[in-house]
């Protein structure tokens, strides 16, 4: 499958009228209308505007645990298109950062497999999911706050887990990044205060992190904590149900036709959302 075959829903950012006050230097987001797509995923695509001029798209989908799995993989390098299509998993998103080599920076846990180096002291987030034995008392996926929880893979209890940096927003709603003129495309992962999972993806390179993150803060979202994962070429969220198809950043599945399928947008470590059979 190549980007040709992408049959884009929605291409265009939504304009709904309301626009949310969210503080983070001036921007602001258009109302996010709501979409089911799956059992427990829906999907919305808002538009960033400062001072009434639209500056990025967002596209954002909500998953609730209860109701789907998180996998972690890793592997050869391949396009969203082929993991997607191997995997079958109504949405599949991009990991964090990797090597040359494609073995990640960070700490990954595939199946209760871990992968990469066990210490990294960069990494200050880690997505975890899937308890061993579903255990009650631990969330179905969170994130971890890799300074005040330290993470030890042997006694990790869950089967899934991708670490990553910066952790942009903190249990307290600390903003955990610094100011830079750095911008790019962005994927980010993050908790809301019911228990679901939302997952960012970036319409262009309006973004610095430390501007994602205060947007996150005060927006509409009731965002709870959020990670940064992979950016630039790698940020890349693909989905695929019978209610919708779509790849972002649509601008350049546009582009270039199968841009997604050039070697520096293939991904060795995805995430993939599945409906649960319990």
């Amino acid at each position: 499958m190549t980007a040709r075959v992408f049959a884009l829903v929605g291409v265009a950012w939504l304009w709904l009228g309301a626009v949310l006050p969210v503080g983070a230097a001036g921007l602001t987001h258009t109302a996010p209308e709501w979409r089911t797509i799956s059992r427990g995923i829906t999907f919305t695509q808002v538009e960033v505007r400062r001072d009434g001029q639209m500056v990025a798209g967002l596209a954002v989908v909500k998953i609730d645990p209860a109701l789907n799995a998180f996998r972690v993989f890793h592997g050869a390098p391949q396009a969203i298109s082929a993991w997607q299509e191997k995997l079958q998993a109504p949405v599949v998103f991009n990991g964090s950062y990797y090597r040359r080599s494609g073995q990640p920076c960070g700490l990954v846990i595939a199946d209760g497999k871990p992968i990469g180096p066990i210490r990294n002291p960069q990494m200050r987030g880690m997505f975890v999911a899937e308890p061993r034995g579903m255990s009650p008392d631990l969330p179905r996926a969170t994130i971890l706050d890799l300074l005040t929880t330290p993470v030890d893979p042997k006694k990790l209890p869950w089967t899934q887990g991708v670490q990553s940096f910066p952790l942009l927003l903190d249990y307290k709603g600390h903003i955990r990044v610094k100011g830079s003129d750095k911008r790019a495309n962005r994927t980010v992962i993050a908790t809301d205060r019911n228990g679901n999972i939302l997952v960012f993806n970036t319409s262009n390179r309006f973004f610095t992190l430390f501007e994602f993150a205060g947007f996150l803060k005060a927006s509409a979202f009731n965002i709870d904590s959020a990670l940064n994962l992979d950016g630039g070429t790698e940020a890349q969220l693909y989905i695929k149900t019978d209610e919708l198809e779509f790849f972002s950043p649509h601008s350049w599945e546009n582009s270039l036709g199968n841009l997604i399928d050039n070697q520096q947008f293939r991904l060795p470590i995805v995430l993939g959302v599945f409906p649960r059979q319990d």
